[in-house]
């Protein structure tokens, strides 16, 4: 594995890391809160993180050398489950990065696959245009395949039911959508920025990303409503203007504890906004 793959792998590695360890996050695991979780906490992410790793080696290896999106779609399923018992392994089967393990897996994959063609340099200057084209040739179609046979399933998992009774995607349809919530959302702040962002403009990220994405952990916690009821704290807290530091944190804290108090975690956001960190760490490396 050439040093560039290796770095890239390593910097994804730092990017959970920075993002368990951010806070204050509203309903989710930090240093200083479990959030609304009472079977993980930060250590356990940390060890879960530390499973993944050679598995995020793996991913960006196999876009590299691959040949196809459609080959490489086919091995990153495999080796992604693989790394997903590995993760519950280490956590005694408690699902800690589910959904950033699939993500990871397609961006790194598209990442690897993108620098047989592209540098570093030349990515970034295109804000990754072509590591988001070969994700959607890679998932085309994904969402219709992962659910045409829900008709004859006796039981549905709740990203099943949630696209069954609502059309809710979440995150494959991010997926198949070449990543809009990063496009978006996260890449615009990152631009032409000389240095990485800071803990406040992070905490800002989260709560862009938690106003804006189908959170479906979030959905199968507390309902549609309890989700747009989420939404609207965010977007409301986005557009305050906070005299100090300390003041725009406090209020995060006072979110915390109304998500703690109504068992509601936004881990859709939180995988979202480890990859955001993923590319601002990867914007400020070259």
């Amino acid at each position: 594995m050439n040093d560039q793959l290796r770095q890239t792998a390593q910097i994804a590695r730092q990017s959970l890391i920075e993002e368990v360890t951010l806070a204050p996050k509203p309903g989710l695991v930090d240093p200083v809160s479990v959030g609304a979780h009472t079977d993980m906490d930060h250590q356990l992410f940390l060890t879960s993180i530390e499973a993944l790793s050679p598995y995020l080696e793996q991913y960006i290896n196999l876009g590299y050398t691959s040949q196809s999106d459609q080959q490489l779609f086919a091995e990153l399923r495999t080796v992604g489950q693989q790394a997903e018992q590995a993760m519950l392994t280490a956590t005694h089967q408690v699902n800690t990065h589910k959904g950033a393990n699939f993500s990871y897996a397609f961006i790194l994959g598209a990442l690897g696959r993108a620098y047989q063609q592209w540098s570093l340099t030349q990515l970034i200057t295109a804000e990754f245009a072509p590591v988001f084209e070969i994700i959607q040739g890679m998932t085309t179609g994904l969402v219709s395949r992962d659910f045409q046979n829900l008709a004859t399933k006796t039981k549905l998992s709740y990203g099943e039911q949630l696209y069954v009774d609502y059309g809710l995607t979440g995150i494959r349809g991010e997926a198949e959508a070449g990543y809009p919530s990063l496009r978006l959302l996260v890449l615009p702040m990152l631009r032409g920025s000389s240095t990485k962002l800071n803990e406040n403009q992070r905490l800002q990220l989260m709560l862009k990303l938690m106003a804006n994405v189908q959170d479906m952990n979030l959905i199968h916690r507390g309902g549609i409503e309890a989700w747009q009821q989420v939404k609207a704290t965010a977007t409301n807290l986005l557009t305050q203007d906070f005299p100090t530091d300390l003041s725009f944190k406090q209020a995060l804290q006072l979110f915390d504890q109304q998500l703690i108090k109504k068992n509601l975690s936004p881990g859709g956001t939180a995988d979202l906004l480890a990859l955001g960190i993923f590319f601002d760490l990867l914007n400020q490396s070259h």
